[in-house]
């Protein structure tokens, strides 16, 4: 089994993705981070996914691809300063 068919993403990238991880999974909507290599290029890029269960299945309502290195490390920058502020 690959990692693909766990996740309910597209045909392009299903047999490519590469790593993958569940953030959350309740109430109807699942969001998750996964390292997806591009089919075109052999690239590695990170795609953040939200899906939200519907009566026909998972439907993404949500998606972000982060091609840059140095994008991500600002992302998570951001992230860590505001968790700070989070209960």
């Amino acid at each position: 089994m690959t990692l693909g068919q766990n996740f309910p993403i597209g045909e392009y990238y299903r047999a490519n993705i590469l790593d993958a991880r569940t953030l959350s999974n309740r109430a109807g909507w699942w969001t998750a981070v996964l390292l997806i290599k591009d089919p075109r290029t052999n690239k590695p890029f990170l795609s953040i996914y939200r899906w939200q269960r519907t009566d026909e299945g998972w439907k993404v309502r949500n998606r972000v691809h982060i091609r840059r290195k140095d994008d991500a490390r600002l992302l998570i920058e951001t992230i860590e300063s505001f968790a700070a502020h989070l209960d």
